[in-house]
């Protein structure tokens, strides 16, 4: 098995670089060939998609798109499958995808809450995403 690194992701995506892109490409067909997966981080997609927003100025559905490709890719593995898939179905209607992983990610690890100071995420999950516990609730 072989991991890729968000700088191969965006160009396999953006094929904005001839001689690289072509690198990746050869690289995905020998794994493919050989019949080698490839793991696929959640990290790697959270900046991913921010290299895309932010570097590419990629619109939601573009990046979306992305996504949902890179999901159907059957030599692709991803340690958090359904977390990331939910994320990407999230984020097609909106919110911050690494909110998104980070939610989906704290949930499937079974933590009862998510401490955090976001207000954004406090609002958008306000029955998980809390800036303290209380008292109470460690009874």
């Amino acid at each position: 098995m072989i991991s890729l690194d968000t700088n191969i992701l965006v160009r396999l995506l953006i094929e904005d670089d001839l001689e690289q892109t072509k690198s990746v490409q050869e690289t995905m067909l020998l794994a493919e060939k050989h019949k080698m997966k490839i793991i696929i981080l959640s990290e790697v997609l959270i900046e991913t998609v921010w290299v895309l927003e932010s570097a590419y100025n990629c619109s939601r559905d573009e990046i979306s798109m992305y996504l949902e490709n890179i999901l159907s890719v059957n030599i692709f593995i991803f340690p958090d499958f359904f977390v990331i898939l939910n994320a990407v179905e999230q984020y097609k209607l909106k919110g911050d995808f690494a909110d998104l992983i980070i939610i989906g990610q704290s949930k499937s690890n079974k933590a009862e809450r998510l401490i955090t100071f976001d207000k954004k995420l406090q609002k958008r999950f306000p029955d998980y995403a809390v800036e303290q516990f209380t008292k109470l609730e460690f009874f």
